[in-house]
């Protein structure tokens, strides 16, 4: 890993300035870097997908440890100051571009089943990313991701608390979320204005539970979340998808056993799929 003040001297011999707006928060401490690789289990037949890969802080690291990287980099001056690090390494595949513009089938054609994921994530776009990853999740057997510390904390959120929401349910019905690292903002140069973690995001196979129509489950949870302040009687009456109203909405609820005074917050993702489970059943 490069010294802090090796780092600046790349940057300003590549004329990178660090943008905030992009999330360009460069890893700078080696023990943290030694401590993320050491947490994702990596053997010496793995494929990596490596996003936002910066000057290589995990790059290097990962490269000794797998069979083959796949690092996906937007900025083009740090792509070619990476490009220019990782000299040597005959088992590391850089591409320039915007991972969510990404054709992710074309980039991992000759890649295995099954490969894991890594990415310290920009702050700005860690929703998008992370939705893309699950969306695609049957080319991942683990997906693991530095991320803010609100997000990490959203993202394992459980029902109660503030901070769990649709993005909650998301995540959590599609994979196990576990934060295995927390790391400081001292870590990054930049110094970034929050701390992080570095989660896990392990692919379930099959979801916690069944629902008929997968769809369907995300549009009620979204409408729920949506109007999270209202009960779940009236944020779901606003549900123009679900075709019901209000007297609708109360028979559905009344099916599938939840509370029409409820509100989003309160309920699991069990409610949330005997809900859309009931809205075939006859009255």
């Amino acid at each position: 890993m490069l010294t802090s003040a090796e780092l600046k001297a790349v940057l300003a011999r590549y004329e990178i300035r660090p943008k905030k707006y992009l999330g360009q928060n460069f890893l700078v401490d080696q023990k943290v870097a030694d401590e993320i690789i050491g947490t994702c289990r990596l053997e010496n037949t793995d494929w990596v997908l490596e996003i936002g890969p910066g000057l290589g802080a995990l790059t290097r690291g990962i490269a000794g440890s797998v069979k083959k990287v796949i690092a996906v980099e937007k900025d083009r001056r740090v792509c070619a100051a990476l490009l220019e690090l990782m000299k040597g390494f005959g088992n590391i595949q850089i591409i320039r571009e915007d991972f969510l513009e990404l054709d992710l089938a074309r980039a991992l054609s000759e890649c295995p089943p099954k490969i894991k994921a890594i990415g310290n994530l920009p702050y700005y776009i860690t929703t998008p990313i992370i939705e893309k990853l699950i969306i695609n999740k049957d080319n991942f057997s683990s997906i693991f991701v530095t991320v803010q510390k609100e997000v990490g904390d959203r993202i394992r959120a459980k029902p109660g608390r503030k901070d769990y929401g649709s993005f909650s349910c998301f995540v959590q019905f599609h994979a196990s979320p576990v934060v295995l690292l927390d790391i400081g903002k001292r870590a990054f140069y930049p110094q970034p204005a929050v701390d992080s973690v570095f989660m896990e995001l392990s692919v379930l196979p099959k979801p916690p539970v069944q629902v008929d129509n997968i769809e369907r489950f995300f549009t009620i949870t979204r409408a729920a979340f949506g109007k999270r302040r209202k009960t779940i009687l009236n944020s779901l009456s606003y549900c123009g998808s679900l075709g019901l109203d209000k007297s609708g909405v109360a028979a559905l609820l009344e099916r599938a056993g939840i509370k029409p005074t409820a509100r989003a917050e309160e309920l699991s993702l069990d409610d949330f799929a005997r809900i859309c489970n009931a809205v075939n059943l006859e009255v």
